[in-house]
C-alpha cells in the first residue's frame, strides 16, 4: 500500500483538484482520504461518478492517532488523502505515515511562503522516521504561461531542493469537471488537462511506490 498525502498550509492552491484527478488516474484500486473540514473532495463524489471510493474522514488535530488508525485500516493499493490547510500539527501526523507528499504550490507569493513551511514539515518528518520518508513532489500548480510569475515558477520551486513535477496549467475543464462530478479524465478524456494529470500521476506512482 502506498499513500500519498497533497499537502499545503495554504487554500487555493488545487490541492483538492489534484486529489481527486489522482486517484482518478489510479482507479479503480484507490481510496480518496477527505481529509479537509471544507470537504471538496466529498461534495465531488456526491452524485457517485467517480470510479473510487471517497472516505471522509476530517483531520483537525483533535485525535490524530485515531484518524491514523482510520487511514491505515483502509484496503487499498493506493491511498490519497486531500489534507487541510494551515494545520500544521496535522500535516505532521499525515506526513508520519505517508510515502509521499505532494505540495501543489500556484505562481504567488503568499504561496511560496506558505511552501516553505510544508518543505520543513517534511524535512522534521524526515528526521524522526529514519526511512528517508516521506518523499516529496513539489507540482507547479495552476500556472499561466503568459505571466511572469507562471514562467518562472519551476525555476523559483527548484530552489527548494526537492523534486519539481510537470506542471499542471491553469485551465477551465478542471471547475467543469468538478461540476459535473467528474474526474478529468472521465469528462475530457484525452484533453490537454487530461493529460497533464496523467502524466504528473505517473511520476507520482512511480515515487510513492519506490523502494
Amino acid at each position: 500500500m502506498a499513500i500519498i498525502a497533497l499537502a499545503n498550509l495554504k487554500g487555493g492552491v488545487g490541492k483538492s483538484t489534484l486529489a481527486v484527478n489522482i486517484a482518478g488516474a489510479f482507479a479503480p484500486k484507490v481510496a480518496l482520504v477527505d481529509a479537509d473540514p471544507q470537504a471538496t473532495a466529498t461534495a465531488w463524489a456526491e452524485d457517485g461518478n467517480l470510479p473510487f471510493p471517497v472516505i471522509e474522514a476530517p483531520l483537525t488535530g483533535e485525535d490524530v492517532q485515531a484518524w491514523i488508525e482510520t487511514v491505515l485500516a483502509i484496503e487499498a493499493a493506493q491511498i490519497v488523502i486531500d489534507l487541510p490547510p494551515m494545520l500544521g500539527n496535522a500535516t505532521a501526523a499525515a506526513l508520519a505515515i505517508c510515502d509521499l507528499a505532494v505540495v501543489p504550490v500556484s505562481p504567488s507569493g503568499a504561496d511560496l511562503r506558505a511552501t516553505n513551511r510544508a518543505i520543513e514539515l517534511i524535512a522534521e518528518a524526515r528526521d524522526q522516521r529514519h526511512d528517508g520518508k516521506p518523499r516529496a513532489l513539489i507540482v507547479p500548480s495552476k500556472v499561466d504561461r503568459r505571466t511572469a510569475a507562471g514562467a518562472e515558477i519551476e525555476a523559483v520551486l527548484h530552489d527548494y531542493g526537492e523534486l519539481v513535477a510537470p506542471v499542471i496549467s491553469q485551465r477551465i475543464a478542471h471547475v467543469d469537471a468538478f461540476t459535473a462530478g467528474r474526474w478529468i479524465g472521465d469528462y475530457a478524456k484525452g484533453s490537454a488537462a487530461h493529460v497533464e494529470i496523467r502524466t504528473l500521476a505517473s511520476v507520482i506512482k512511480k515515487l510513492a511506490e519506490k523502494g
